[in-house]
Protein backbone atom coordinates (compact mmCIF):
# COMPACT_ATOMS: atom_id res chain seq x y z
CA UNK A 1 0.00 0.00 0.00
CA UNK A 2 1.38 3.10 -0.88
CA UNK A 3 1.83 5.98 1.63
CA UNK A 4 -0.87 8.28 0.01
CA UNK A 5 -3.16 5.19 -0.10
CA UNK A 6 -2.46 4.38 3.70
CA UNK A 7 -3.90 7.91 4.93
CA UNK A 8 -7.32 6.73 3.98
CA UNK A 9 -6.93 2.80 6.03
CA UNK A 10 -8.83 1.39 8.01
CA UNK A 11 -7.62 -1.40 9.95
CA UNK A 12 -9.78 -4.13 10.71
CA UNK A 13 -9.64 -5.53 14.32
CA UNK A 14 -12.58 -7.54 14.63
CA UNK A 15 -14.92 -9.69 12.43
CA UNK A 16 -18.37 -11.43 13.31
CA UNK A 17 -20.86 -13.06 10.08
CA UNK A 18 -24.30 -11.99 10.98
CA UNK A 19 -26.04 -13.72 8.28
CA UNK A 20 -24.90 -16.15 5.29
CA UNK A 21 -27.57 -16.67 2.82
CA UNK A 22 -27.07 -17.99 -1.20
CA UNK A 23 -27.00 -14.35 -2.39
CA UNK A 24 -24.82 -12.52 0.00
CA UNK A 25 -23.63 -12.96 3.57
CA UNK A 26 -23.33 -9.69 6.16
CA UNK A 27 -20.30 -8.92 7.96
CA UNK A 28 -19.92 -6.58 10.92
CA UNK A 29 -16.41 -5.62 11.12
CA UNK A 30 -14.90 -3.43 14.67
CA UNK A 31 -12.57 -0.60 12.26
CA UNK A 32 -9.78 1.70 13.32
CA UNK A 33 -10.14 4.81 11.65
CA UNK A 34 -7.33 6.56 10.19
CA UNK A 35 -7.45 9.17 13.23
CA UNK A 36 -7.16 6.32 15.82
CA UNK A 37 -11.14 6.40 16.62
CA UNK A 38 -13.02 3.29 16.00
CA UNK A 39 -16.14 2.63 14.43
CA UNK A 40 -18.42 -0.66 12.80
CA UNK A 41 -18.80 -1.25 9.00
CA UNK A 42 -21.60 -3.74 8.18
CA UNK A 43 -20.57 -5.03 4.89
CA UNK A 44 -22.23 -7.13 1.79
CA UNK A 45 -20.29 -9.43 0.88
CA UNK A 46 -21.47 -10.82 -2.54
CA UNK A 47 -19.91 -13.01 -5.39
CA UNK A 48 -20.76 -10.58 -8.37
CA UNK A 49 -22.69 -9.93 -11.29
CA UNK A 50 -22.86 -9.45 -15.01
CA UNK A 51 -25.01 -7.57 -16.81
CA UNK A 52 -25.70 -7.80 -20.53
CA UNK A 53 -26.21 -5.14 -23.34
CA UNK A 54 -27.91 -6.93 -25.97
CA UNK A 55 -28.53 -4.95 -28.68
CA UNK A 56 -30.55 -6.13 -32.39
CA UNK A 57 -29.45 -5.87 -35.92
CA UNK A 58 -32.01 -3.77 -36.21
CA UNK A 59 -31.12 -0.96 -33.58
CA UNK A 60 -32.97 -1.74 -30.42
CA UNK A 61 -31.91 -3.28 -26.79
CA UNK A 62 -33.68 -6.44 -25.06
CA UNK A 63 -34.65 -5.45 -21.60
CA UNK A 64 -36.31 -8.12 -19.44
CA UNK A 65 -39.41 -7.22 -17.36
CA UNK A 66 -39.74 -8.56 -13.69
CA UNK A 67 -40.67 -8.21 -9.95
CA UNK A 68 -38.65 -6.18 -7.92
CA UNK A 69 -39.52 -7.05 -4.23
CA UNK A 70 -37.18 -4.95 -2.47
CA UNK A 71 -38.69 -2.40 -4.68
CA UNK A 72 -42.26 -3.79 -4.42
CA UNK A 73 -43.06 -2.71 -8.19
CA UNK A 74 -42.20 -4.15 -11.91
CA UNK A 75 -38.57 -3.18 -13.06
CA UNK A 76 -37.53 -3.19 -16.52
CA UNK A 77 -33.79 -4.72 -16.71
CA UNK A 78 -30.80 -5.52 -18.80
CA UNK A 79 -30.49 -9.07 -18.46
CA UNK A 80 -27.97 -9.55 -15.86
CA UNK A 81 -27.47 -12.61 -13.06
CA UNK A 82 -25.27 -13.79 -10.47
CA UNK A 83 -22.06 -15.39 -10.65
CA UNK A 84 -22.49 -18.21 -8.19
CA UNK A 85 -20.06 -19.37 -5.75
CA UNK A 86 -18.86 -22.57 -7.60
CA UNK A 87 -18.56 -20.64 -11.13
CA UNK A 88 -15.28 -20.10 -12.37
CA UNK A 89 -13.60 -16.41 -13.24
CA UNK A 90 -14.53 -17.07 -16.72
CA UNK A 91 -16.93 -13.71 -16.56
CA UNK A 92 -18.12 -14.35 -20.61
CA UNK A 93 -19.93 -17.85 -19.54
CA UNK A 94 -21.63 -16.68 -16.82
CA UNK A 95 -23.13 -13.98 -18.92
CA UNK A 96 -23.52 -16.45 -21.94
CA UNK A 97 -25.15 -18.28 -19.35
CA UNK A 98 -27.94 -15.67 -18.11
CA UNK A 99 -28.36 -14.74 -22.32
CA UNK A 100 -29.75 -18.67 -22.34
CA UNK A 101 -32.06 -18.54 -19.59
CA UNK A 102 -33.19 -15.37 -20.10
CA UNK A 103 -33.81 -14.29 -23.40
CA UNK A 104 -33.11 -17.50 -25.65
CA UNK A 105 -29.99 -16.42 -27.32
CA UNK A 106 -26.55 -16.57 -27.61
CA UNK A 107 -23.75 -14.56 -29.52
CA UNK A 108 -20.10 -15.11 -30.49
CA UNK A 109 -19.46 -11.44 -30.40
CA UNK A 110 -19.34 -10.71 -26.50
CA UNK A 111 -17.20 -7.74 -25.54
CA UNK A 112 -16.42 -6.90 -21.51
CA UNK A 113 -17.25 -3.17 -21.28
CA UNK A 114 -16.47 -2.10 -17.79
CA UNK A 115 -16.65 -3.60 -14.43
CA UNK A 116 -17.90 -1.32 -11.49
CA UNK A 117 -19.05 -1.45 -7.53
CA UNK A 118 -23.31 -1.23 -7.23
CA UNK A 119 -22.77 0.73 -3.81
CA UNK A 120 -19.64 0.66 -2.35
CA UNK A 121 -19.94 1.82 0.75
CA UNK A 122 -21.61 -1.01 2.20
CA UNK A 123 -21.05 -3.69 -0.60
CA UNK A 124 -18.27 -5.40 -2.45
CA UNK A 125 -20.05 -6.49 -5.15
CA UNK A 126 -18.93 -6.21 -8.63
CA UNK A 127 -20.79 -6.10 -11.62
CA UNK A 128 -19.11 -6.88 -14.67
CA UNK A 129 -20.50 -5.17 -18.04
CA UNK A 130 -20.79 -6.56 -21.17
CA UNK A 131 -22.09 -5.98 -24.91
CA UNK A 132 -23.66 -8.43 -26.93
CA UNK A 133 -24.10 -8.06 -30.73
CA UNK A 134 -24.70 -10.85 -33.57
CA UNK A 135 -27.12 -12.26 -31.16
CA UNK A 136 -28.68 -16.10 -32.19
CA UNK A 137 -30.97 -17.69 -30.68
CA UNK A 138 -29.89 -21.08 -29.00
CA UNK A 139 -30.58 -24.80 -29.78
CA UNK A 140 -30.87 -25.48 -26.16
CA UNK A 141 -32.69 -22.69 -24.41
CA UNK A 142 -31.85 -23.04 -20.12
CA UNK A 143 -35.03 -23.17 -17.98
CA UNK A 144 -35.64 -20.21 -16.04
CA UNK A 145 -34.52 -20.07 -12.26
CA UNK A 146 -37.53 -21.51 -10.39
CA UNK A 147 -37.86 -17.86 -8.63
CA UNK A 148 -37.84 -16.14 -11.85
CA UNK A 149 -40.44 -14.95 -13.61
CA UNK A 150 -39.55 -12.13 -16.88
CA UNK A 151 -40.93 -10.72 -19.87
CA UNK A 152 -38.67 -10.03 -22.57
CA UNK A 153 -38.76 -6.54 -24.00
CA UNK A 154 -37.18 -4.76 -27.40
CA UNK A 155 -36.78 -0.97 -27.00
CA UNK A 156 -35.52 2.00 -28.75
CA UNK A 157 -33.27 4.24 -26.75
CA UNK A 158 -36.16 6.88 -26.96
CA UNK A 159 -38.13 4.07 -26.04
CA UNK A 160 -35.85 3.24 -23.39
CA UNK A 161 -35.38 6.56 -21.47
CA UNK A 162 -39.15 7.15 -21.54
CA UNK A 163 -39.35 3.99 -19.51
CA UNK A 164 -36.67 5.76 -17.46
CA UNK A 165 -39.18 9.12 -16.50
CA UNK A 166 -41.69 6.60 -15.74
CA UNK A 167 -39.54 4.30 -13.15
CA UNK A 168 -39.92 1.54 -14.92
CA UNK A 169 -35.99 1.33 -15.15
CA UNK A 170 -34.05 2.67 -12.39
CA UNK A 171 -31.34 0.53 -11.78
CA UNK A 172 -27.48 1.42 -11.74
CA UNK A 173 -26.67 -1.12 -14.76
CA UNK A 174 -29.56 -0.59 -16.97
CA UNK A 175 -29.36 3.47 -16.72
CA UNK A 176 -24.98 2.68 -17.08
CA UNK A 177 -26.14 0.91 -20.39
CA UNK A 178 -28.45 3.58 -21.51
CA UNK A 179 -25.82 6.28 -21.10
CA UNK A 180 -23.31 3.75 -23.07
CA UNK A 181 -25.70 3.35 -25.73
CA UNK A 182 -26.10 7.02 -26.25
CA UNK A 183 -22.59 7.57 -26.22
CA UNK A 184 -21.65 5.23 -29.06
CA UNK A 185 -24.79 6.74 -31.22
CA UNK A 186 -23.04 9.98 -30.32
CA UNK A 187 -19.63 8.84 -31.89
CA UNK A 188 -21.61 7.26 -34.62
CA UNK A 189 -23.06 10.70 -35.60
Amino acid sequence: MSEEDSRYYEEVIAKKRMFGGKIFNVDVEQVVLPNGASDIREIVQHHGAVGIMPFTDDGKMIFVRQWRSPLEQETLEIPAGKIDSDEGSDLKEVALREMNEELGLTTDSLEKVTAFFASPGYSNEKLTMFKATNLKKVENKRPLDPDEFLDVEKLSLDEAKAQVKKGAICDSKTIYALTYWELLQAKEK
